[in-house]
This record gives structure tokens, C-alpha cells and sequence, in this order.
């Protein structure tokens, strides 16, 4: 029983999203991608979703033609402490004859189903029989099932899907193969500026227009948003009564978060916003939106909070206030920026002017903080350095 679980549950959330032809056969589908995969919306004891995950329409060239389906799924997990490609179940069908264009629909199958009805008029009924080539070891599938029982969610890791349509001495008429990272989101950690509101005299700025920094994993469909607000002592007790009060970003009081593109920095917008102002205090957050099994999700990062300063009025001396010179510590660590930036070296006393260029481009400080976030990340790389 624990056995034809995994693999009902393995057929359905695995998907192909590419047109795959062969000589008089076609299989092409779309894929439904999701940040999370819970377990919740399968059913264990059917292998039943009505969750859609995949559809494909198989056809042919000329009917009827007898054909067999071959799924092969694998996973890669060193969580799971499957640090080789294993194969997790390959199943093919028995032949059975295709009288016109098929609908393959994961919501039409379950381990009760055996019968699946074409798109011809009146329909033909055929019946899928299938027969186990290769299984994922059962010290292994134990590991899998009692990750998704503990987490609600399949585990990190790469699954790799191949279907294959086969004639019945076993000549390929169509395949195709696709792998794909599931990794769950991590909390947003935000970095810059600010921190608690406790501490705003060490997180005081000195621009109107700051560039905001923070931490989060990309994923597929995931939409990312910012909002900003200011904190009044006089009237908020916190700051998650202040950012739920009026915002200053969105400028619309009817939404409550400003949609950004999925980057982990923003630059305070010159427009679609109320101006910041010298001497108050603001906080701000940052949400994502994650597509699941179960619906849109919400993940919020916590709330920080920072003060700018007044012209002329340096609150924290000593204190890094630039935007651009935070961003250039954080990348090069303290050590190698106070060997460039602090007494008595070359750029002691050093304060951009906000005229930046790249490669001769002008740009702004929100697109060389972006880079900076690139190579912190290790998603771009240095290869050389040259200073003039």
C-alpha cells in the first residue's frame, strides 16, 4: 500500500510543458508550476487531486494506432541523503488502441482509475493497465514518506520526469524529459536600512530617496512587494500599528502593499508615493506572494525601522550614511573597505555624488546596488579588477 501511495503521488506532481513530436505521434501539454507542493491536496489513499498539474492532448497522424506510455520519474535529495540521481518508479502501460486525440489530465487520475475516455464522437473508452519496471529503494521511499509527513511538502531536492510514447515492439514515436528544482522559500531577512525601532539613532540616513536591501530565495511565480510608512510616537504604540496605519508607499490607501519586480533591492520611487521627510522616523516591510497546491501564499519579512537625518545635524558620527558606500561594505566585508574607506587611507572622507557610471552608461544607485546584491549572492562572479 505505502508503495502504490508513492507512486500515485509521484505521478501527479511531476509535469512536462513541452510539444513533443514524433514520427505520426503528438504529445504536447502545458505545466502548472508551484512554489510548494503539499501533501493536503493529494489524496494518499487514491492518489486523487483536483488540483490541476499537467495537461496533455495525445494525438496521431493516422488512427487507430496501437501505442504504450512509459512515465519515469528520479530524484536527486541531499537532504534526503540521496546524493546520487535514484530512480523513484518507471511504469509503462499495456497497448491499447488510440481511435483519436487523447486528453491526459492528472486530475483524471488516480489509483481507482483505469478507464479514460478520448475526444471522439461519440468517445471510446480505454483502459490503462500498468506494470512497475524499476522502484526507488525501500529504505529510501521511507525517507521520502516520513519528510512529506513531517514537513506537509515533498522535499527539497531535483525530480526529474520522462515520458515516453512507445509503438508496441517498443520503437520511441515521441520522449521527452525535463528536471526541476523544488526548493521551499526561506524567510525574508531584510538588511537595509534600519533594524528595531529601539534603535533608530544607529540606523539614521542621510537621503530621501533610500535604496531598501534584502534577502529572499527567487522562485517560479512568485510575486514580490514593499510597503513604507511613518512611525509616530504620538499616535503608534509599535510599528505594526504604524505600517497597517497610513502609508507613505503605496500612495493609494486602498492598497495596502506596492507591487516591485522580483529583486532584493528598491529604490524609494519619485512618483506613486508620498516624499519622505528630514527628522522623521519610517518603517517598512516586504511581502512575497508564493503559488501552491493549496492557493496564493503570503510570506512577510518583520518590520524594520530607520530615521533620517537632518542636513547638517550628523546624529551618529562615524556612522556609514550612504546608501552606496553601505552597499560597497557589505560586498567587499569590513576589513577591505576600512583599507580603502577609513582614516588615513586612499578614500578616506569619499561621498558619492550620485553620478555613477557603468562601462561609460550613465546609472543609478539602484542599479549599482542590484549588481553588488548579484555578486554577494554569487550569481555574478568577478574575474578581474582594474582601477583607474
Amino acid at each position: 500500500m505505502r508503495l502504490i501511495k508513492l507512486i500515485a503521488f509521484t505521478l501527479l506532481i511531476i509535469s512536462n510543458s513541452r510539444p513533443i513530436k514524433g514520427q505520426n505521434i503528438n504529445l504536447s501539454g502545458d505545466i502548472f508550476e508551484y512554489a510548494t507542493y503539499y501533501v493536503n491536496s493529494f489524496d494518499f489513499n487514491t492518489g486523487a487531486t483536483n488540483v490541476q498539474i499537467f495537461r496533455y492532448e495525445l494525438s496521431s497522424d493516422e488512427y487507430p494506432v496501437s501505442i504504450k506510455v512509459r512515465f519515469l520519474t528520479t530524484i536527486l535529495s541531499p537532504v534526503l541523503g540521496i546524493n546520487n540521481v535514484q530512480t523513484i518508479i518507471e511504469i509503462e502501460t499495456d497497448p491499447f488502441q488510440l481511435q483519436a486525440p487523447l486528453i491526459l489530465d492528472n486530475r483524471d487520475l488516480s489509483g481507482e482509475t483505469t478507464t479514460i475516455y478520448d475526444m471522439d464522437s461519440p468517445p471510446n473508452s480505454i483502459e490503462l493497465t500498468g506494470h512497475v519496471i524499476d522502484i526507488l529503494d525501500p529504505s529510501q521511499v521511507d525517507a521520502i514518506l516520513q519528510s512529506v509527513m513531517a514537513t506537509g511538502q515533498i522535499a527539497d531536492g531535483e525530480y526529474s520526469f520522462e515520458v515516453t510514447i512507445l509503438s508496441e515492439n517498443d520503437q520511441i514515436l515521441a520522449s521527452d524529459s525535463r528536471t526541476f528544482l523544488v526548493q521551499s522559500p526561506v524567510s525574508i531577512t531584510l538588511e537595509s536600512p534600519g533594524g528595531a525601532l529601539s534603535d533608530t539613532l544607529d540606523n539614521v540616513i542621510y537621503t530621501t530617496f533610500p535604496i531598501f536591501q534584502w534577502f529572499s530565495q527567487s522562485c517560479n511565480g512568485c510575486e514580490t512587494f514593499i510597503r513604507v510608512a511613518q512611525f509616530n510616537s504620538q499616535v503608534h504604540s509599535s510599528v505594526e500599528e504604524a505600517i497597517e496605519d497610513q502609508r507613505v508607499l503605496p500612495f493609494d490607501q486602498s492598497e495596502e502593499w506596492y507591487l516591485i519586480d522580483n529583486v532584493n533591492s528598491f529604490q524609494y520611487p519619485f512618483s506613486d508615493a508620498y516624499p519622505l521627510e528630514e527628522g522623521n522616523v519610517y518603517c517598512w516591510q516586504v511581502m512575497m506572494t508564493l503559488p501552491t497546491t493549496a492557493g496564493i501564499e503570503e510570506m512577510a519579512s518583520s518590520i524594520s525601522a530607520f530615521k533620517i537625518g537632518e542636513v547638517g545635524n550628523v546624529e551618529t558620527p562615524g556612522l556609514i550614511t550612504n546608501s552606496l558606500l553601505i552597499a560597497l561594505q557589505r560586498a567587499l566585508g569590513d576589513d577591505q573597505y576600512s583599507a580603502y574607506f577609513e582614516s588615513g587611507n586612499e578614500l578616506q572622507g569619499y561621498n558619492p555624488t550620485g553620478q555613477v557610471e557603468i562601462n561609460g552608461v550613465n546609472v543609478d544607485e539602484s542599479s549599482v546596488s542590484y549588481l553588488l546584491n548579484q555578486i554577494m549572492s554569487n550569481t555574478y562572479q568577478i574575474r578581474s579588477i582594474s582601477v583607474e
